[in-house]
C-alpha cells in the first residue's frame, strides 16, 4: 500500500476542548488591542506631577550648594511673592544677625523676572539644623528660616583635634630675650672681675686700647699729609697741618693742652701712660723747634726738610706702636774680679 508524502501534514497539538465540527472553518484567537486613551492619560498625569513638583520646589527655600557642610560659605534662597518698592533691598550691616555658631555675610531682597527672592549668604559652624534669626526687610518678615548643615565626619567617627599651636610672638622676641640674658651674664661677670681685683687690669687694658686708637688716627693723618705733599701742597700749609695734628695727638696721649705749648714746654712733657719716665720728650722738643723754624722762618722751607720731618714723625709713631721689649737685667757677679 503506497502512501503519498504530499498528503502527510503535521498538525500542532490542540488544546483540550470540544473538537471542531466537521466542515466548519477554524477561527483564529482574537488579539487584545491596547487602549490608546488609557496610555495618554497616564502620560499627562506624569507631566502634571512633575510640573507640580517643580513649582513646589521653586516656591520652597533651597540652598546653594544643595549639601552645606560645616564651615562652608553657602547661600539660602527664599522665594517671595512680592514686596513694596522698586529694585532690590539690602541689609546694610548683616553681621549683627550673626551668632557664635552662624556668620551672616549678606542679606538682600532681589526682584527678578521670575519673581522676587530673599538671598542670605552665611557660614554655619555646627552640624544639624540651624535656625536663622528673624529677618525683616522692606516690610517683609521672615520668622522661620532654617537649614540643615551636614558634617564631614560620619556618624560613627569621633573628631580628632590637632594639638594646640604655640603662641604667636613678635618677630625678634627670641633674639631680644636671649640677648638680654647674655648681656646680663656679661655684666655680672665684669662686675665680679672688678670686685675681685680685676679693676686694675681692666683699666690698663682700656688705656692700652685708647693709646692704640690714637696712634692709628695719627698714622692716618701722617699718610694724608704725605699724600698732599706729593701733590705739591705749599710747605707752609703742610707744616701748619702737621703741627696741629701732632699737637692734638699729644694732647690726647698726655692729658695736657699741647696746642698752646712751646717747643721747650713740649720737651718737658710727661706721658703717664708710658712704661718709662719720659722717652718721647727729648725728641718732641727738637722736632717742634725745627718745625716752628720752618713755619715762621723768612725763607721758604725746602722740600727736603719737610720730607725729613715727615719721615721722623713716622718713625716716632711706629716706635710708639711697637715699643721695644725691655731687656732682662743680668745679675751682678757675687765676687769681685781678682
Amino acid at each position: 500500500m503506497e502512501i503519498c508524502e504530499a498528503n502527510l501534514r503535521v498538525h500542532p497539538p490542540q488544546e483540550d476542548g470540544p473538537p471542531p465540527k466537521r466542515g466548519s472553518t477554524p477561527q483564529r484567537p482574537a488579539s487584545v488591542a491596547p487602549s490608546s486613551a488609557g496610555g495618554w492619560t497616564i502620560f499627562l498625569a506624569l507631566i502634571l506631577l512633575a510640573g507640580s513638583q517643580a513649582i513646589a520646589a521653586q516656591e520652597s527655600p533651597y540652598t546653594v550648594p544643595a549639601a552645606v557642610f560645616v564651615g562652608d560659605r553657602a547661600i539660602l534662597v527664599v522665594p517671595v511673592e512680592s514686596f513694596p518698592g522698586q529694585g532690590g533691598q539690602e541689609v546694610p550691616n548683616p553681621a549683627l544677625f550673626g551668632r557664635p555658631d552662624l556668620d551672616i555675610h549678606r542679606i538682600v531682597l532681589e526682584r527678578r523676572a521670575a519673581g522676587a527672592r530673599l538671598v542670605i549668604e552665611f557660614t554655619a559652624f555646627v552640624p544639624g539644623p540651624v535656625r536663622f534669626p528673624v529677618i525683616e526687610i522692606a516690610g517683609v518678615r521672615f520668622p522661620d528660616l532654617s537649614v540643615q548643615i551636614a558634617s564631614i565626619l560620619g556618624p560613627s567617627e569621633l573628631p580628632i583635634l590637632a594639638p594646640p599651636e604655640p603662641p604667636l610672638a613678635v618677630p625678634g622676641t627670641a633674639f631680644l630675650v636671649y640677648g638680654t640674658m647674655a648681656g646680663l651674664i656679661l655684666f655680672l661677670l665684669l662686675l665680679f672681675l672688678a670686685l675681685s681685683g680685676g679693676r686694675t687690669r681692666f683699666s690698663a687694658w682700656l688705656a692700652h686700647l685708647r693709646r692704640r686708637r690714637r696712634l692709628a688716627a695719627m698714622l692716618a693723618a701722617e699718610r694724608r699729609l704725605r699724600k698732599g705733599f706729593s701733590k705739591g701742597i705749599l710747605p707752609r700749609e703742610l707744616l701748619d697741618g702737621l703741627s696741629r695734628e701732632f699737637r692734638n695727638f699729644l694732647s690726647g696721649l698726655s692729658g695736657e693742652d699741647c696746642l698752646a705749648m712751646t717747643a721747650a714746654e713740649l720737651g718737658r712733657l710727661a706721658f703717664p701712660e708710658s712704661p718709662t719716665d719720659n722717652p718721647e720728650a727729648p725728641f718732641l722738643g727738637t722736632f717742634f723747634a725745627r718745625c716752628d723754624r720752618l713755619r715762621f722762618g723768612r725763607d721758604q722751607a725746602r722740600q727736603e726738610e719737610v720730607a725729613a720731618l715727615l719721615d721722623e714723625l713716622r718713625a716716632f709713631l711706629v716706635e710708639l706702636q711697637n715699643p721695644p721689649k725691655p731687656k732682662p737685667e743680668t745679675p751682678a757677679p757675687e765676687g769681685g774680679a781678682a
